[in-house]
């Protein structure tokens, strides 16, 4: 019996052991940006049916994630997440939140205080600088200076006066960096984009999202409705649909720190299209596949309720 336990007392060390040299926490903070949205940026839940990660024994995070990708526990919006995860991102990721401390408490520097400029003709405030600078990689004046070409379809302050075209205002500089590289790169398909950000740079594109990032959005005008804020808020078990709420939040401002939309203030029209496009393939920049995945199982009137509903956010 001792010659038993001292071999499992070994071979757990050895475990650990691995765990300790593969995991790099410095790499799984990069790789949790999409884990922030459900368990926090500091591994602190703010939603109470998700687990709180920070300071997790590390066994247990590996061992959960490797099942939620083999399938051995089951969860629509975990196995998802899960599915593309590598050994190494799975140590890192484990690396990272278990060194977190359980209080969630984090050192964020001060940063100068925020001016503003206003519009010609006194239409809208547009914010030329922001106290929270350090947050965005780009510079929010050489921003503005560069938005000039995008107001005819996304308004001077990034809110937009046709339904075709998206908000951009307090949009998330993350998820709007992303958006401008893949219309560069073609991982995002749209002939009009392709042509406006055919010439833009790395410097160019963070200082437009720093820029749209830091305006104020206008809130929703849409109509709403009963049946889109059920699934919006509770999903459909019986089709797989996970709730929106998971990740774009409860008033739709999204997960900044995980690069998820806010949708809040976005038109019918184009919410409805953007459902409609994820649902058939023809837009496929969503991480690991989550909003397809969701998309699929969605009806035309599935779609159009919840496109009113979320048109009338706040």
């Amino acid at each position: 019996m001792k010659k038993i336990i001292f071999t499992l007392f070994i071979a757990i060390s050895s475990i650990n052991a691995v765990y300790a040299l593969e995991g790099d926490a410095v790499a799984g903070k990069t790789k949790s940006a999409t884990c922030a949205a459900c368990h926090g940026a500091t591994g602190i839940s703010a939603i109470p049916n998700y687990p709180n990660l920070a300071g997790q024994n590390g066994a247990y995070i590996t061992k959960q994630l490797n099942d939620f990708k083999a399938g051995n526990r089951v969860d629509p919006l975990m196995s998802a997440m899960a599915a593309n995860l590598s050994e190494q991102d799975i140590a890192d990721l484990t690396a990272y939140f278990s060194g977190l401390p359980r209080d969630g408490k984090v050192v964020v520097a001060n940063d100068p205080g925020e001016s503003t400029v206003a519009a010609p003709a006194g239409k809208v405030d547009i914010v030329a600088s922001t106290p929270a600078s350090a947050i965005y990689k780009g510079n929010v004046s050489a921003g503005k200076s560069k938005s000039a070409t995008c107001s005819a379809c996304h308004g001077a302050d990034g809110n937009s006066l046709i339904p075709m075209y998206p908000n951009l205002a307090g949009q998330s500089a993350n998820y709007l960096a992303k958006q401008l590289k893949e219309f560069k790169s073609g991982d995002r398909n749209n002939p009009v984009m392709a042509g406006m950000v055919a010439a833009l740079n790395e410097e160019d594109m963070y200082d437009l999202a720093a820029f749209f990032a830091v305006q104020e959005a206008k809130p929703g005008t849409g109509e709403g409705s009963d049946i889109g804020k059920k699934l919006y808020f509770s999903g459909d078990a019986a089709k797989g649909v996970t709730a929106c709420i998971a990740c774009h939040g409860v008033n739709g401002k999204g997960m900044k720190q995980a690069g998820f939309p806010n949708l809040a203030g976005q038109s019918n029209d184009y919410l409805k299209t953007q459902l409609t496009m994820f649902r058939d393939g023809t837009r496929n920049n969503d991480s690991n596949g989550m909003m397809r995945n969701i998309a699929i199982k969605l009806s035309d009137d599935d779609i159009e309720e919840l496109a009113k509903y979320m048109s009338s956010l706040k």
